[in-house]
């Protein structure tokens, strides 16, 4: 049992579960596990369907009402008002079940079974008379990761009305396969309406080691990192690597390289304040003996300073144009995706610090470079993020890890959030809304 402090709104005999986050991140690691201890668990394949449905029967034994959305969002929703009462804004947690090519257990999932957990407190709760204000959510978000589809955040950017499902679906992977196609093969291409939080709270690893550097075990995410996000192709000519002349070849895949160089210089240019990087590359032909004429790739600039960011994309034309002159070859731009930063709702802030200091822990508030399901709902409905520790700040490898007493904290104030969030009919009234409600 996970001790809670004096203040908690925790009931009396509710006992918050110890060592349970961990034991069931530990179940969905063998849904595409690797002899690494990592895992491989893409969009839509075929390991996410099947790490799905023991969500889904998971969900369904704690009590929910499971259903699915037009493309793969899923719900588990809990009903913990009386009967005739239930909210059409509930509150919600969750996060995403996909993952990077090799990469680890914790990521998303923790948020997922997370907000599990927490479910399974209220309903205890519920089932003891008490009456709560609001209706409680789980969701799993589809393709947040971006590793088979492009772009990332597609399930919560469709929530949020980002993208419609017809965008949405259309979609395709590397082998041509749309979104469409690949949740009706795992079977979770749905039709129901996304219900509409009144608030949405995500736990992630920190993906970093300011919570380590500092002894901490909760921080509270204030903001978002600015991001300019691109695929490009470079288009060169295929040749003999024997006998053409190296000044007559247009080598796709030098081109890349310079542009993979030049962006780590920008980055260089700004320590700290921007992040770079060059990822995903597809070589044709990716052969030996052969000079590639197509490479295409994905490269991203960070920053936490709107100014410097769009400073550092001009930059980045200059690589690009620089990389052009001295190789040959065309380097043309597909698809250019922009995230703004963004700060977080105040009052969710406070109240999250204000749960992490019910159970027992002093937070952190900072930034977070990455994106995350909860910033892509910004402006779509109150939303709040919660970091745990990264053991030495290490994300999307097999080697990803936080601490099961880390996971006992997350959990713990996920839990006092919940309960006030939810409300109490007969203690207290339902939670303020903050400004820019879903319900205005």
């Amino acid at each position: 049992m996970v001790p809670v402090s004096e203040g908690s709104l925790i009931p009396d005999g509710i006992t918050i579960p110890s060592r349970r986050v961990a034991e069931l991140l530990e179940e969905f690691s063998a849904f595409g596990a690797r002899p690494d201890g990592g895992i491989t668990r893409l969009a839509a394949s075929k390991e996410d369907g099947l790490a799905r449905d023991r969500l889904a029967e998971l969900l369904r034994e704690a009590g929910a009402n499971v259903f699915v959305d037009p493309v793969g969002n899923q719900f588990g929703m809990f009903n913990l008002c009386d009967k005739g009462r239930a909210t059409t804004e509930p509150i919600m947690m969750g996060s995403h079940l996909d993952s990077q090519p090799n990469g680890g257990r914790i990521d998303g999932t923790l948020g997922v079974v997370s907000a599990l957990v927490v479910a399974r407190i209220l309903m205890s709760d519920r089932q003891r008379g008490h009456r709560f204000e609001r209706d409680f959510c789980v969701v799993n978000w589809t393709n947040e990761e971006g590793a088979r589809f492009r772009p990332s955040l597609i399930g919560s950017g469709y929530a949020a009305g980002r993208l419609t499902a017809d965008e949405a679906l259309s979609v395709r992977d590397d082998d041509g396969i749309s979104l469409d196609e690949a949740l009706i093969a795992i079977g979770y291409r749905g039709h129901a309406e996304v219900p509409r939080p009144a608030a949405y709270v995500e736990i992630h690893a920190e993906q970093g080691r300011r919570l380590e550097n500092a002894g901490r075990s909760i921080a509270i995410v204030t903001h978002n990192w600015g991001a300019a996000k691109f695929e490009i192709t470079a288009l060169g000519e295929q040749a003999h690597t024997g006998p053409t002349p190296m000044d007559d070849r247009r080598d796709a895949l030098l081109a890349a390289s310079h542009v993979v160089v030049g962006l780590r210089q920008i980055a260089n240019r700004w320590p700290g304040v921007v992040h770079t990087s060059v990822g995903r590359q597809l070589v044709s032909p990716n052969s030996a003996n052969v000079v590639p004429d197509r490479v295409t790739f994905s490269a991203e600039i960070r920053s936490d300073d709107k100014a410097v960011l769009a400073e550092a994309e001009r930059e980045a034309q200059r690589v690009l144009k620089e990389a052009e002159a001295a190789t040959g070859v065309r380097l043309r731009v597909d698809q250019r995706s922009v995230r703004a930063g963004r700060p977080m709702p105040a009052e969710m802030i406070d109240r999250l610090e204000a749960a992490s200091r019910r159970a027992g822990h002093e937070p952190l508030r900072m930034g977070t470079v990455a994106g995350h399901d909860a910033i892509g709902l910004l402006g779509y409905c109150p939303t709040g993020l919660v970091f745990v520790p990264s053991v030495e700040g290490i994300a999307h490898n097999a080697a990803e890890a936080t601490s099961v007493e880390d996971m006992d904290a997350g959990l713990a104030v996920l839990a006092e959030a919940a309960f006030d969030l939810c409300g109490s009919a007969a203690e207290r009234d339902p939670p303020n809304r903050p400004e820019g409600s879903c319900a205005e």
